[in-house]
């Protein structure tokens, strides 16, 4: 005969999340994409389980100051928008849309991720943590959490990250249908130190999708390629440089966007950077 648990797991719904052990560490101020949290989302073999939000609260002997934005990811992709701490009790509430969804018998890992402020106060102590069941809105559906060991710390240390500025520039003309057209211009400039960009995700605010562009480039000024996509991944463009585009301090520089365009002029085009952290850079030190 079937186990009880086996029974239950097969018949009824339920969700299983499991924080997974992770080491303390370091971070400069400024810097990007710190994980903070990381998560293994698990279902029971009845059904799907769909996960429309999950708040979670800062702990630890830092400002709550210090972290500029708490977003999620998995598989490399943000899938919330980025939110502030509560100045009030240092929670976050990151809401998924479309929801995220947990194959039936099936686990997906979801990353907390969080962006740390450019003056952050050196030698703060940093954790975010998912302390409650009820914290997790996915439908009514029991929710289990365990956890090998407490959320990791992650302390500010060291010198400024810096950062890299996008301004966007409009286009010389309507954009047509056809192939190889200029899409999205727009300027990067790097402030405070020399800086290397290794990805940029644009998202379309207008209505144009997946197959209305296609074969986008990432481009300078001179035609240089940075990275190449087949075509827009829903609303967005992930584009992931080849090699790192290295942005001296003070210098600026013109990027264009350009696609095949295989839509009407009613799919229209307006791209922008949803959130700072969708423009992936770092600082570097090069011999002079």
């Amino acid at each position: 005969m079937l186990s009880s648990l086996l029974l239950s797991a097969l018949l009824f719904p339920a969700l299983s999340v499991q924080i997974a052990e992770s080491s303390a560490a370091s971070v400069p101020p400024g810097a990007q994409r710190v994980e903070m949290l990381a998560l293994q989302l698990s279902a029971s073999c009845s059904e799907d389980v769909s996960v429309h939000s999950v708040t979670l609260t800062h702990r630890g002997l830092g400002s709550i100051r210090d972290i500029a934005a708490v977003y999620a990811m998995s598989d490399g992709v943000r899938i919330s928008r980025a939110r502030a701490l509560s100045s009030r009790d240092g929670t976050v509430m990151l809401t998924f849309r479309p929801a995220f969804l947990v194959s039936a018998c099936g686990m997906r890992d979801l990353s907390i991720m969080a962006d740390f402020s450019s003056d952050a106060v050196r030698a703060g102590e940093h954790r975010i943590t998912l302390s409650a069941v009820e914290h997790i809105d996915a439908d009514d559906v029991p929710v289990t959490i365990s956890s090998a060991s407490a959320a990791p710390v992650r302390t500010t240390v060291g010198q400024s990250q810096g950062s890299v500025e996008i301004s966007f520039l409009p286009l010389f003309s309507r954009v047509r249908y056809g192939a190889h057209r200029i899409v999205s211009r727009f300027r990067l400039t790097a402030e405070e130190y020399d800086q290397a960009v290794d990805a940029l995700t644009l998202t379309n605010d207008g209505a144009a999708r997946a197959e209305d562009l296609q074969n986008l480039t990432l481009e300078t000024s001179r035609g240089q390629v940075l990275a190449r996509l087949s075509s827009l991944d829903g609303d967005r463009a992930p584009f992931v440089l080849t090699s790192p585009f290295i942005i001296e301090r003070g210098q600026v520089f013109l990027l264009t966007v350009r696609a095949d365009v295989l839509a009407s002029r009613r799919r229209t085009i307006d791209f922008i950077l949803e959130e700072p952290s969708d423009l992936v850079a770092r600082r570097v030190t090069r011999r002079r």
